[in-house]
């Protein structure tokens, strides 16, 4: 009897290694999977983030160079402005992303509403639209920065965010030949 048991617990301990490490690596797959699936969630919530948000920009300055000139500044022009994609982007960044992510989203909620309401109301001598307009663009950078913090696999920052000019660049000065090309 002791030697069939002696015979059979060999094949026994195999299989039952062979199972729990099965188990074990399902396990481990699977946890490596749902963060592969949560990562690519999060990144596609910024993703759709950074492009409404730009797309609002878009609507905001055709809204401030189609407002009527009948209106007077301080009346609110009515909206031209699409809002729904913007909402369904926020609130997919706030199911899947990070906190940061999403308090960083939130910023540049907070400056697309002031600069809308400033367009609505129609712009005082005293602002500028391409200082406004800025505010949003550095809410944009500050997102970008958080979210390659949390899901870049360097997590390094960029140097710049983009290639436009400087707001001081000759370049948006209109009917001025500045020489080459």
């Amino acid at each position: 009897m002791t030697s069939l048991l002696a015979l059979l617990a060999a094949p026994v301990g195999a299989v039952l290694t062979t199972l729990i490490g099965v188990f074990v690596g399902s396990i481990v797959s699977r946890r490596a999977q749902e963060r592969h699936w949560i990562r690519e969630q999060q990144a596609a919530a910024c993703v759709r983030v950074l492009r409404e948000s730009s797309s609002v920009l878009v609507d905001l300055s055709d809204m401030d160079r189609n407002r009527p000139d009948d209106i007077p500044q301080g009346v609110l022009a009515p909206t031209t402005v699409d809002w729904r994609p913007w909402g369904e982007a926020l609130g997919s960044v706030n199911l899947v992303a990070s906190r940061d992510i999403a308090a960083a989203a939130h910023a540049i909620d907070e400056q697309i509403w002031r600069f809308h309401i400033a367009i609505r109301r129609g712009l005082t001598p005293e602002e500028n639209w391409m200082e406004l307009r800025g505010r949003v663009v550095a809410a944009q950078g500050h997102f970008i920065a958080v979210a390659r913090r949390h899901l870049s696999l360097t997590g390094e920052p960029l140097q710049r965010l983009d290639g436009r000019p400087a707001p001081d660049d000759p370049i948006w000065q209109t009917g001025r030949h500045t020489g080459g090309l």
